[in-house]
């Protein structure tokens, strides 16, 4: 996300050389991204935020918590020579000219937070690991311009997939993640006539396939009557996207 010629990454857990390319095939410069917010400490959000804050020296945004569990992960060797900032959900901070606005999320981590951003202009909703919505996740994420939601699997998919069963509950769980038809109907309740566009995130590559992901959620935009208001867009994991408010 960005403004005026700025930007925050939201959590690296690619290669910097990966997230580099994806950048610039998205048609920004790495060097525009003046700092990194982590949003948990899973090695799919974390694995390359150390090397990239090293690289173009820029600010790594964390909480206490997730700082801690970081170097469990990771081992305390990532950490050295990178600029640490702390926040915590609940207080507004300010990186690369962003509002950046943390709330607390329900997922299996130390302290996972989503993010409410603004360039003063519009708002940005984001939330990729969610086992269910709660009121303060759904107060966050109410009358924003963008919404990024994952949308991580198929229900019948994850449950005849080859994930082990404990994989499967936990995903599953209320700390786990958004299925196609929870991440339709947290659609359905944000809508308002504000809303330009909705970006699918997270999608799980054995458990989803991004038609199905776009399709529960066109279905609740169609049935609002909102299909041809609203943008919807499906993240992919392997290639950049269409940016969104540019």
């Amino acid at each position: 996300m960005g403004a005026a010629g700025a930007g925050v990454l939201v959590d690296a857990g690619l290669p910097g050389r990966v997230v580099e390319r994806r950048l610039r095939g998205a048609g920004f410069e790495p060097g525009a991204v003046r700092a990194v917010v982590v949003t948990h400490e899973h090695r799919d959000h974390l694995a390359g935020v150390g090397v990239w804050c090293r690289r173009y020296g820029v600010p790594a945004y964390l909480t206490e918590a997730c700082l801690q569990a970081s170097q469990a992960v990771l081992g305390p060797a990532w950490l050295r020579g990178v600029d640490v900032r702390l926040f915590e959900a609940g207080r507004p901070f300010e990186a690369a000219g962003l509002g950046i606005h943390p709330f607390p999320t329900c997922h299996d981590a130390a302290d996972p937070v989503g993010l409410r951003v603004t360039d003063g202009q519009a708002w940005a909703g984001i939330a990729t690991d969610l086992g269910f919505a709660s009121g303060p996740v759904r107060e966050a994420l109410g009358g924003v311009d963008i919404l990024l939601l994952e949308s991580n699997h198929d229900e019948d998919r994850l449950w005849a997939g080859p994930y082990p069963w404990p994989l499967k509950q936990r995903i599953r769980s209320r700390h786990g993640h958004l299925s196609n038809r929870a991440c339709a109907e947290l659609v359905a309740e944000l809508l308002h006539p504000g809303l330009r566009a909705v970006v699918l995130g997270h999608l799980s590559e054995a458990n989803n396939e991004p038609a199905l992901a776009y399709a529960a959620t066109r279905q609740v935009l169609e049935d609002a009557g909102a299909a041809g208001e609203v943008a919807l867009l499906v993240a992919r994991q392997d290639r950049p996207g269409r940016v969104v408010g540019r």
